[in-house]
């Protein structure tokens, strides 16, 4: 049955039909997970169905999927809590940075942003620090890459 799933998804595939594909790509994945031979082919296959019902915004799919993904033990579990910039800019401190380059003070980037002048002080710092630039005045962000990419 999975293969008949998988050839059904390419043919939605081509028509455009994305929404059918990717349910397509979940009947194969369950099918696939109750064959054991397959095992890596059915969590494959959910996976691939997750990220495109993600894309397609159809949240009760997805929700379905990434159930099926989380009950079967050999699925990856996504990275939980806040994500890590380590050395790069947040999008916060970016937001930040550039207004703070663009000469506005820490009161100004407050009202503007809707944060105390305290938060935005912190994000200037740490905007400094990750930067290595020595002043708000160096925090011209026109020329920098700071997604980290």
């Amino acid at each position: 049955a999975a293969e008949h799933f998988r050839h059904a998804r390419t043919r939605y595939q081509s028509l455009p039909r994305p929404y059918d594909a990717a349910l397509m790509a979940e009947a194969a994945g369950r099918c696939a997970l109750a064959g054991s031979p397959e095992t890596a082919a059915g969590v494959s296959e959910l996976a691939d169905a997750a990220q495109e019902l993600e894309a397609l915004a159809a949240t009760w799919d997805l929700a379905r999927v990434r159930a099926q993904l989380r009950a079967h033990p050999g699925a990856e579990r996504p990275a939980r809590g806040r994500p890590r910039y380590d050395e790069r800019l947040s999008p916060r401190e970016q937001e930040v940075a550039e207004l703070a380059g663009a000469g506005l003070s820490n009161r100004e980037i407050a009202a503007t942003l809707h944060l105390s002048p305290r938060t935005v002080e912190q994000h200037v710092a740490r905007a400094l620090r990750k930067l290595g630039v020595p002043s708000r005045n160096d925090l011209t962000l026109k020329d920098r890459d700071t997604s980290g990419r």
